[in-house]
């Protein structure tokens, strides 16, 4: 495949403003692609040569792509350096001298998507001396055979700021379409992508073996699961009624959330993000080879900072010094890790998830044998609103965040948040004292005192995973130092965009619009009516925070599909006393 063709669409997608228009240019694009070349198409549309759980990353930083810009084009780096400062994209820039050396230059060697592919992919895996030489040239070797249009993309790829409002959830039904014919066959792709996290090898086996191939998908050791999801309750009362008068309570931990593979002697430790994360925890690889009682198996268990003297557990702004990448003996000394398994997944060849809650915990159970560093999860068997009411009081005494309730006859659902799982917080007792993870969808630029920082505040969404969009309902502009709102601002403006991108509904409109990818935990005094925000949107008003404030920068632990969803804001909507006094049912 030509990549003048994949830039072509990438110019339309980035002037789309539907969502339904966006999944047809896409299955367009896709029509054209083989099982050879599918998933280097993939990669390239998420800005990476290979599924996140690998960690090959492109890895070029705004100077290198300078440096191959001057190289490719025959300028001075001051040069790119003054363009880019006029233009706001080194894109652009590139587009620019592409088109101005296009009118010396009579011939170049049409670029293809899998020359383009492979270049990043070297680019990527360079390592050894020469590493930075050898990266710049292979950009620059691209840039040179490179129409225009081509410089823009090849560019914006390496910097991840390729501005095409495409999500997860957009690329299979376009898949769906583009090879089934119907988007509805989504539900089958992202099974199997839940299954294995790794849209282009969902895309190659679709292209290769059809629909009978995605459903076959089972977990395979070393690659991660998407994590299943829990909802949350209003009360002890909905949690009870859901679960049909008898569920299992699991206590809740403010610690890493990690997946664990083992297969013999290799172990693997994976984020709730599927970053693996391995070597940064030698105490847990130590503890799943003496503990686990298995050949190859799939876990998931919290992980969280402890006190070896008093056995007190530390709050997680004491274990999240654990995430690092240097001086991680000392870190692992001086904050050693508890980890609580709650579920298993994968057991010596057979895959686990479609097993009911209750037998899989009697699985993980017997395959943890007695040693410090890894346990099961705390629960109880609950069969009225008090023993729920007991238990969670009981965690919350001893400082954990509450309680997830679990369906005891339900499968594991991968990568979904469904009624299975319910979490019950200590800060949902009171009226709305529960923090919401909330997407940034652009910014105001600063008024008054904050003019010199250039941002004032942002706009942020709910994530509704139905549709794939993102539906705003608060501005924030307190919570925040002036440090971090000069970070936050240098951030965003590697994300902006132009105009707002597909995936946002939104009434309000931002000084900046920015690409849907960071998210931050915010409080607010109460969830009101608004028809200025259009999340939980009834026909004439949407639901919007009143008095919301960051308590948290960004969190790196969360990307924006992540984020509370709208059907999670109508449910703390609907628990707050005043609503069912004033409003009793109401129409959500």
């Amino acid at each position: 495949m030509e990549f003048r063709t994949v830039a072509e669409t990438f110019k339309k997608l980035e002037s789309t403003s539907e969502r339904l228009e966006l999944i047809s240019t896409l299955a367009s694009l896709f029509q054209k692609a083989d099982a050879s070349n599918i998933h280097m198409l993939i990669y390239l549309l998420q800005g990476r040569v290979a599924p996140p759980y690998t960690g090959i990353e492109i890895g070029m930083g705004e100077k290198l792509v300078e440096e191959a810009i001057a190289r490719a084009y025959g300028v001075d780096r001051s040069e790119v350096e003054r363009l880019y400062k006029e233009m706001g994209d080194l894109g652009l820039v590139a587009e620019h001298l592409a088109s101005q050396k296009k009118q010396m230059t009579l011939f170049s060697e049409p670029l293809t998507l899998e020359r383009v592919y492979n270049n990043f992919y070297k680019i990527a895996t360079a390592s050894g001396p020469g590493v930075v030489d050898k990266k710049v040239r292979l950009l620059a070797d691209l840039l040179k055979d490179a129409t225009p249009l081509e410089a823009r993309y090849i560019v914006r790829i390496p910097l991840g700021r390729l501005r095409l409002g495409i999500g997860d959830a957009t690329i299979l039904e376009a898949l769906a379409l583009a090879k089934l014919g119907d988007r509805r066959y989504r539900e089958d792709l992202e099974r199997a992508y839940n299954y294995v996290s790794d849209l282009g090898y969902v895309a190659r086996l679709l292209y290769e073996k059809g629909l009978e191939g995605i459903r076959n998908v089972q977990p395979v050791v070393g690659i991660p699961i998407r994590p299943a999801l829990a909802q949350r309750a209003s009360s002890l009362e909905e949690i009870m009624q859901r679960m049909g008068g008898e569920c299992a309570a699991e206590a809740k931990y403010d610690g890493f959330r990690l997946q664990i593979h083992k297969k013999g002697d290799k172990v693997w430790i994976f984020s709730r993000r599927l970053e693996n994360m391995t070597g940064q925890f030698p105490d847990i690889t130590k503890a799943v080879l003496e503990q686990i009682d298995a050949d190859e198996v799939i876990f998931e268990g919290e992980a969280i900072a402890y006190n070896e003297e008093t056995g007190e557990f530390y709050p997680f702004q004491i274990t999240i010094q654990r995430k690092r990448k240097h001086g991680i003996d000392k870190a692992a000394e001086e904050y050693p890790l508890k980890l609580f398994a709650f579920d298993v997944m994968y057991l010596n060849g057979e895959n686990l998830t479609p097993k009911p809650y209750a037998q899989r915990r009697e699985i993980l159970e017997k395959l943890i044998k007695p040693g410090k560093t890894i346990e099961p999860s705390e629960k109880i068997i609950a069969r009225s609103v008090k023993d729920l009411r007991d238990f969670f009081e009981s965690c919350v005494e001893r400082g954990l965040e509450g309680i997830i309730a679990k369906d005891l006859k339900s499968p594991y659902i991968a990568g979904a948040r469904k009624w299975a799982w319910i979490k019950y917080k200590r800060t949902m007792k009171s009226q709305l004292s529960d923090t919401l993870d909330l997407v940034i969808v652009g910014y105001y630029k600063g008024r008054g005192n904050r003019a010199k920082l250039g941002i004032g505040g942002v706009l942020v969404a709910v994530y509704d995973p139905k549709n794939d969009v993102f539906k705003t309902v608060a501005k924030v502009g307190s919570g925040f130092t002036e440090e971090q709102f000069v970070q936050l601002k240098e951030l965003l403006d590697k994300i902006a965009v132009p105009k707002k991108p597909p995936r946002v509904i939104s009434k309000m409109e931002p000084d900046v619009w920015v690409e849907p990818k960071y998210v931050i935990t915010v409080l607010a005094d109460e969830i009101t009516r608004s028809p200025n925000h259009t999340a939980g949107w009834d026909g004439e008003r949407g639901l919007a925070l009143r008095f919301p404030r960051a308590v948290s920068f960004v969190r790196e632990d969360k990307g924006p599909e992540d984020a509370t969803t709208e059907e999670e804001l109508i449910q703390m909507y609907r628990q707050q006393p005043h609503v069912r006094v004033e409003e009793g049912e109401d129409n959500y």
